[in-house]
């Protein structure tokens, strides 16, 4: 197939196209725009006509391929299906128990970056020009013939969305270049708080996600507030703390629990476990919610945060508090499920509700999440085989509860770090793949880790690979560093040794919290600058330069907020935001004209929870200079 200006391009979908259909050829319209510079017709054939769809969806479909042998090729869920010939394209996916055509938009990004040299890896601010690279052609031949992936190598490949107290607004100007990222990459759901999806609801995001065939799961340490409110909420009046004390945890004291303040996240598991009419209560509460909230098919019913007694009362006492949590979510999940056989109930394994007790038995709609954070603590990181979670206590644990109640089994990841890592470059993308790995052998589902719409070029390798690998795992982290690294264009082969070097130094040696301050004390950060500098002069566009620029500013900023004396004598290290020394100024410049984490207003997709405001006089460079 040759395309090229005079060619006319026809974009052909189903007489009833769904959301992601539609969005596919919006999508497709928009990138063909950009690299020919013309429009293509919806609806018609051209010299060069694209279906989107397989032959169920796409009736044209049919003429090139039937569906028995399209559903052998794709033989099972998320798959790809890429033909071209002289005279077509067909872009389609699996057809899907969810319906969500997640394989056809997966099949539309690989199209376009596999045969027309776009790189997906990135974005930043709509006013920036940093971000995708879409390449201009006046022709392009591609080779007729086929690409197929049968489907997606593990199932579960979640962004666990929390944005939080001083961190960001919800009403994010990157929200839309996020869920982009996220479906071009390769994941496939959000977990998200219920506060978030509420937001979501009333920004027009839900939707948005619904186009990207982006499933649902609500719920976080804030879902007890939703479904059996304190104080009531917009859904359910009643302040159940008032009417109903008794469904909430009897504490040692004899009181029952009832928090000072209605909004906070801590209080871990507050229920009365074996209380009848709570389980009842809520079940009916969460079942009327998702009459009302159809986008949704996951919920987290999960414990508030921190650490709380067991329910002293007669009917819990008797039992260990990780015996009634999952009494009480089982139950849950029992009844609700039989109004919503479709919907799972994920339960967190977190901190001290861990342990699987004998004899056990789950509901089949029932997900086991295990956070990398239980009582010891959170775990260390960078170990190019793996082994910081793969064979250790998290993994043999896990491994044990899926064994014994054939639950699907995922981990709850932090690929960002902490809050105490204060968005400090973590180089572990080498260690990601080996566990994605390890993961096949095992059986796990896969993974969620926390990441937000604000920070995506302080953590650019760990996001890529953690969506690329999870859905391919044959890939190698050298495959994942030179497709991501073509957003740099000349400058390429300077940020591939950068990332290679970065990924060499973290092996393991600090717990996650800690990581990215021993990345900074453990490297010659002149040598890392001397490639930045030679990346940027080879570099010919500037879109490229500018995505350098974003890079690099990232792993200065780690550089200078760590060596930064005042950070020794901050008493909380949780505090999300800080104040610096800053004896130059430069990273309240930094903060001031190019963070996106307090500022949902403006940003580039960097995040830099600084609160100094005195530049200092500081003079900018060209790398703060973008084009």
């Amino acid at each position: 197939m040759v395309i090229t200006k005079s060619s006319t391009l026809g974009i052909i979908i189903s007489e009833k196209p769904t959301k992601r259909e539609i969005f596919a050829s919006e999508e497709l319209f928009k990138y063909l725009k950009a690299i020919f510079g013309k429009d293509a017709e919806i609806g018609k054939k051209g010299d060069v006509t694209f279906y989107i769809g397989g032959p169920s969806r796409c009736e044209a479909v049919s003429e090139y391929i039937s569906r028995e042998e399209f559903s052998s090729l794709l033989c099972g869920e998320e798959g790809i299906f890429i033909d071209i010939t002289d005279t077509s394209v067909i872009i389609a996916g699996s057809e899907d128990k969810d319906d969500k055509e997640r394989g056809t938009l997966y099949a539309l990004y690989e199209f376009l970056e596999r045969y027309l040299g776009c790189t997906l890896g990135a974005y930043s601010h709509a006013s920036v020009d940093a971000g995708e690279i879409v390449p201009a052609r006046e022709e392009l031949a591609l080779e007729n013939g086929r690409y197929i992936k049968s489907e997606a190598d593990r199932p579960y490949r979640t962004a666990i969305v929390e944005y939080g107290d001083k961190a960001g607004r919800t009403e994010h100007e990157l929200n839309i270049p996020f869920f982009d990222f996220l479906i071009k990459n390769r994941y496939n759901r959000l977990l998200i708080w219920t506060k978030t999806y509420e937001d979501y609801k009333k920004l027009g995001l839900v939707e948005e996600l619904e186009r990207r065939g982006l499933c649902i799961t609500v719920g976080h340490h804030d879902a007890i507030k939703l479904w059996l409110p304190f104080a009531g909420n917009e859904y359910f009046k009643e302040e159940y703390s008032k009417t109903h004390p008794e469904f909430y945890r009897l504490e040692e004291d004899g009181t029952r629990f009832c928090p000072a303040d209605p909004d906070s996240p801590f209080g871990q598991w507050v229920f009365c476990s074996r209380e009848a009419a709570a389980i009842e209560e809520v079940s009916k509460n969460i079942s009327t919610w998702l009459s009302q909230n159809t986008a949704v098919d996951c919920i987290a019913l999960w414990p508030m945060d921190g650490r709380g007694g067991n329910c002293a009362c007669e009917k819990c006492k008797p039992y260990k508090k990780v015996e009634n949590y999952l009494y009480f979510i089982n139950e849950v999940a029992k009844r609700v499920g039989r109004v919503y056989p479709h919907v799972k109930f994920d339960v967190l394994l977190y901190v001290d509700l861990w342990e699987l007790p004998e004899g056990l038995t789950l509901e089949k709609n029932i997900i086991l999440d295990e956070s990398t954070w239980p009582s010891a603590g959170l775990r260390s990181c960078g170990k190019t085989d793996g082994s910081c979670l793969l064979n250790t206590h998290m993994d043999e644990n896990l491994q044990k509860w899926r064994k014994a109640t054939g639950a699907t089994a995922v981990f709850y990841e932090y690929y960002m770090g902490v809050f105490s890592n204060r968005q400090r470059v973590i180089p572990m993308a080498d260690e990601i793949q080996s566990i994605w790995r390890g993961f096949i052998e095992r059986d796990f589902a896969g993974a969620g880790t926390q990441m937000e719409c604000f920070h995506i070029w302080n953590h650019l390798l760990n996001l890529y690979t953690f969506g690329r690998t999870a859905y391919n795992v044959s890939l190698s982290i050298d495959d994942n560093i030179n497709a991501l690294c073509r957003l740099f264009g000349e400058g390429a082969n300077d940020i591939s040794l950068i990332m290679k070097k970065m990924e060499a130094v973290v092996d393991g040696q600090a717990t996650v919290q800690h990581s990215g301050k021993y990345f900074i004390n453990n490297i010659d950060a002149d040598e890392f600058y001397a490639l930045f500098e030679s990346a940027f002069e080879s570099a010919l566009d500037k879109r490229c330069r500018n995505n350098i620029r974003l890079l690099r500013m990232a792993f200065r900023y780690s550089d200078l907020e760590v060596k930064d004396s005042f950070t020794e004598v901050r008493k909380n290290i949780w505090d999300p935001v800080f104040d610096y020394e800053d004896k130059t100024g430069e990273l309240a410049y930094m903060a001031q004209n190019f963070d996106s984490f307090i500022n949902s207003s403006s940003g580039y997709g960097i995040a830099m929870p600084i609160s100094n405001t005195d530049t200092k006089g500081f003079v900018p460079d060209k790398w703060y200079i973008f084009e």
